[in-house]
């Protein structure tokens, strides 16, 4: 062999360097994403961080150091990776296991400026309705059970394609939409703006908006309102990021009152922004408050924004709280940092407590089936189902069952037909609600979310996709797929009779089944 050939076989044998380093990179990856409990402790996506930036690294050093090519292609190699990660890719935010979400720069961006009011406003007098299945009031819906009926809906919905009657470029954040009579209502952030905005709900086209000069920031959750505002008695509770609640018109998005709850009582931001979504009951609008654990349920007249009572022992939750009978009496229920408890609807005063979750996040809203209380919690840590009981005394809250293969970070569950479906650290579980076993693990799609319908569910995939599921105990079983939006996907869904709304923190889209 001349010595040409033997200067070329040893370049050849670098790139076998490479490629057996990477391989041995891949298989470890491999390997660490299969070691019994990591997705359980939701730590998979920072793991496949890390080796991404070890695959990388690697890859650097041996393009550097070791390839032997010449110092002219090293260097542009470099300079390609340098710029194809500086200069035509950005992160754009986190995904719900950490993960960086990489996107092209001249992708879209999210909204900034209030757009221009095309709408009908409604007839003054009129009456913007809430109740039917035609209506999702609320985060949850109006019954707050994240389940609707299917009734309005045609037969075989669940196979067949929606149309997309439109889709509007939106700003900022993590609200969903409530639905009223002919409008939809949301929250977004639009540039330095806080906003509350009302759409035509078949158009998409803009009604009114009010703003609040306040942006909230955080590089982990991003940016904007986190909260679903809720619509009663022709009037719009939002809740923003940085703790400004309003009372508005519905129908013309006029303040009635409006005031920031948390500077008012003294209370701070916490970490990722209130997310909780005002509860309005017996003319009581009832909101959780900031970072203190001092009486951190408080509960304003719906009609003066004036405080009726404060009550509770913990530091604020992400999660919302509903209202229930159990055991017989109608109470609010919440969810805070590290217990569940039930509440007196009239004064405040606390029925019952138990102690719940990772003390660093609860972020889904209790669930009432019948006289128990299911929560869950991410980081590892699992779901809750809890009985409450009427004794001499008051009340008694008693564990049925915890289980740590349904762990809910910050999506909602449902239940059907005696079973307990969910997303744990984003992937589709099902779980006998009666015993809380395992029934079936499906498919990672992400910190979405759930919305139960009939006996299927509507599941918004983390990447955007919609997914059409039955409610079965025999497995995954899906029946559609909509290729609805194409950024990270955190918002709750609604349906108003045939009409679903999904959006992310830069789009929306209104389909008709």
């Amino acid at each position: 062999m001349d010595e040409s050939s033997k200067a070329e076989s040893k370049k050849g044998s670098r790139w076998k360097l490479l490629l057996w380093s990477q391989l041995i990179l891949v298989l470890l990856w491999f390997g660490l994403r299969n070691i019994p409990g990591l997705e359980e402790k939701g730590a998979v996506g920072a793991v496949d961080l890390l080796m991404v930036l070890l695959v990388i690294a690697v890859a650097m050093i041996w393009l550097l150091f070791l390839s032997r090519l010449k110092w002219r292609v090293r260097l542009t190699g470099a300079g390609v990776v340098l710029g194809l990660f500086g200069g035509l890719v950005k992160i754009d935010g986190h995904t719900g296991s950490f993960f960086p979400q990489f996107s092209w720069r001249w992708s879209k961006d999210p909204a900034t400026e209030i757009p221009e009011m095309t709408g009908k406003m409604a007839e003054e007098g009129a009456v913007i309705e809430t109740e039917g299945l035609e209506n999702f009031p609320r985060l949850l819906g109006s019954e707050m059970k994240n389940w609707v009926s299917d009734e309005l809906l045609p037969d075989g919905w669940y196979e067949s394609e929606p149309k997309e009657l439109w889709r509007a470029k939106l700003g900022e954040g993590w609200s969903g939409f409530s639905v009223a009579g002919a409008y939809a209502f949301t929250m977004e952030q639009l540039g330095t703006n806080e906003t509350t905005i009302c759409y035509e709900l078949r158009t998409g086209k803009p009604v009114w908006a009010h703003e609040e000069d306040v942006r909230f920031e955080e590089s982990m959750g991003d940016d904007g309102p986190r909260s679903t505002p809720t619509i009663i008695d022709g009037k719009v509770f939002s809740f923003g990021a940085t703790g400004i609640l309003n009372c508005l018109d519905a129908r013309t998005g006029k303040v009635i009152w409006g005031k920031n709850v948390l500077k008012e009582f003294g209370q701070s931001v916490p970490t990722w922004a209130k997310s909780c979504s005002p509860l309005v009951v017996d003319g009581k609008v009832i909101v959780t408050l900031g970072s203190e654990a001092e009486k951190n349920l408080v509960a304003l007249d719906s009609t003066s924004g004036d405080m009726v009572w404060r009550s509770g022992d913990y530091k604020s939750s992400y999660a919302s709280p509903v209202v229930a009978t159990l055991a017989g009496r109608r109470q609010i229920v919440a969810v805070q940092q590290g217990a569940v408890g039930g509440y007196d609807v009239a004064s405040g005063e606390e029925l019952w407590s138990f102690p719940i979750g990772n003390p660093q996040s609860n972020c889904a809203s209790p669930l009432v089936v019948e006289d128990t209380v299911i929560t869950s919690s991410g980081y590892g840590y699992g779901t809750h189902r809890i009985q409450i009981s009427a004794v001499d005394d008051g009340f008694e809250a008693t564990e049925l069952w915890f289980s740590n293969k349904l762990k809910a970070k910050f999506a909602d569950m449902v239940v059907n037909e005696g079973y307990l479906y969910g997303l744990n650290d984003g992937r589709l579980v099902c779980l006998e609600l009666k015993s809380g076993d395992l029934k079936w693990r499906g498919s990672n799609y992400g910190h979405g979310q759930v919305l139960g319908v009939g006996n299927h569910m509507i599941l918004q995939g983390e990447r955007g996709s919609v997914f059409v599921l039955e409610m079965t105990q025999e497995g995954e079983k899906v029946t559609q797929e909509v290729e609805a939006l194409d950024h990270r996907t955190w918002n709750h869904p609604a349906l108003a009779g045939r009409i679903l709304l999904v959006r992310n923190d830069r789009e929306a889209i209104a389909l008709e089944f």
